[in-house]
């Protein structure tokens, strides 16, 4: 009988690209709530609340969280499906700022600052009605008939100095494009110059086909990429003369009102295929977009949504009756999942998360040891391997860890080998130096682990792990 010991050297994230027997042993196939950012596995930090108060919407989901910013003051915003809510930081509580008019179709939120003349505003359009502004103490409408602007869109940017516009439910294919803004002219003008053709507004059809409506417009330096439901469309050019609308991509699935973000100038968005990226010239899914492949089978992103924090990228799907909200590092490139609480909407705001969650707080991600309150469940699989001898029987000897858990944090261990099962409940060392061995039971061809938490306990491990196994020939 020989000895083989089996090395994981540090953990990475998720891979659901292939067979278990063929990803790395850095690599979990199913892990949740886990921090393997710099090599180590750790219980994630949770999250605790930004503002003490919760936004008052009896029983409505918050379908949008945003923050207006000018020179003098700061103001979180929470919209919801009545009405447009900000935080009075002096006397801690929500007010309603805007209620909207009752409506049967469902608002899809999109939140903009800007400058109209020398005042900052947040325009928010929801696609049902008139967009609004707000100036940090006002909501007033935005826009007028006289300038062609009090359309009801659902998704606005800005591109070469012009505001953009689309979602209007009587034109689902338009594109809408203010004047340059100069002189008496704003970015709420939005009709023809005859003096001045090369700073007028307008719109444009995008496509033909009716049931393709546009769904997303998001801006990079040089183009304006336009997402409709079954197709990508760019736009270049810098006045209308010049406007070019091309097609990129025939064949694309959805992607939501909130479902895209720009880091470094590359477009990343999310659609039932995983995380996509379009880097100015193609859009395609990410290289590494089936990591996550059991996560988007089936999954719902028809309200999805994205955010950028600091360099890790963060969007939420829906997996069966639960939202899980999904992280990849846009510099070490891995993928993390977490679940057991329900993100409505996320932000990225000075590089750190805001979520808006379930109970109407907003809540700042990365914070504290639990989410809110609630325990922490966490858990790290690794892949399900025969180390590429099946007729070597495998027996589990002794397991060789380092690291160390917060107070009495118990680390959990499930064994598998073979059809054998067995489960432990270990104290790690109260240092990283210590080395702590587990002694292990059963044998057979295949071996995994599940390591987890107790009680919502932290735990953290360094410098990978050992599993010291017995390998025989069945006739031995």
């Amino acid at each position: 009988m020989a000895s083989y010991t089996y090395r994981i050297d540090r953990f990475i994230g998720l891979d659901q690209s292939r067979d278990e027997n063929l990803i790395s042993p850095c690599f979990s196939p199913d892990a949740m709530n886990m921090d393997a950012s710099d090599g180590y596995l750790a219980v994630t930090r949770g999250f605790s609340k930004l503002l003490p108060a919760p936004v008052p919407t009896e029983g409505l989901i918050i379908r949008r969280i945003a923050i207006f910013r000018n020179a003098s003051k700061e103001i979180p915003v929470a919209v919801t499906k009545n009405g447009i809510f900000t935080y009075d930081a002096e006397n801690e509580s929500w007010s309603m700022g805007y209620q909207y008019p009752a409506s049967n179709y469902k608002r899809r939120i999109s939140t903009l600052m800007t400058r109209i003349g020398t005042t900052d505003y947040m325009l928010i359009a929801d696609g049902v009605g008139q967009m609004r502004k707000f100036d940090g103490t006002n909501f007033t409408a935005f826009g007028s008939s006289a300038g062609n602007s009090n359309i009801a869109a659902g998704c606005i940017a800005m591109f070469r100095g012009r505001l953009f516009a689309a979602g209007d439910r009587q034109n689902p294919n338009r594109l809408y494009y203010s004047k340059l803004p100069g002189g008496t002219r704003t970015i709420e003008d939005w009709g023809p110059d005859a003096d001045s053709p090369a700073v007028e507004g307008g719109h444009v059809e995008i496509g033909s086909a009716g049931g393709d409506p546009i769904t997303n417009i998001c801006a990079m330096s040089n183009q304006l990429l336009i997402f409709k439901n079954g197709s990508v469309y760019r736009l270049i050019g810098d006045r209308p003369s010049n406007f070019t609308i091309e097609l990129v991509k025939a064949d694309s699935t959805p992607v939501s009102f909130a479902g895209a973000a720009v880091w470094r100038d590359v477009i990343y968005y999310v659609t039932r295929g995983g995380l996509h990226c379009f880097n100015g010239v193609s859009a395609a899914p990410m290289p590494d977009a089936r990591m996550i492949k059991r996560i988007m089978d089936g999954a719902d992103t028809s309200d999805s949504r994205m955010a950028i924090a600091g360099d890790r990228l963060f969007f939420t799907v829906g997996v069966g009756n639960e939202t899980r909200l999904i992280e990849y590092d846009l510099t070490q490139r891995r993928y993390m999942q977490y679940g057991g609480f329900r993100p409505y909407d996320i932000l990225g705001d000075d590089g750190n998360l805001i979520i808006a969650n379930s109970n109407k707080y907003l809540e700042k991600w990365g914070e504290g040891d639990s989410f809110d309150g609630a325990e922490i469940e966490a858990y790290w699989t690794t892949p399900l391997t025969d180390l590429a001898d099946k007729s070597v029987i495998k027996g589990l000897r002794e397991l060789y860890l380092r690291g160390s858990a917060e107070g009495a944090s118990m680390l959990m261990i499930d064994t598998t080998a073979g059809p054998h099962r067995d489960t432990g409940r270990v104290l790690l060392p109260e240092t990283p130096e210590e080395v702590l061995e587990v002694p292990l039971r059963n044998e057979g061809r295949t071996v995994r682990l599940r390591l987890y938490n107790e009680a919502g306990g932290h735990f953290r491990l360094e410098g990978g792990l050992e599993l010291e196994l017995s390998v025989r020939k069945r006739t031995e």
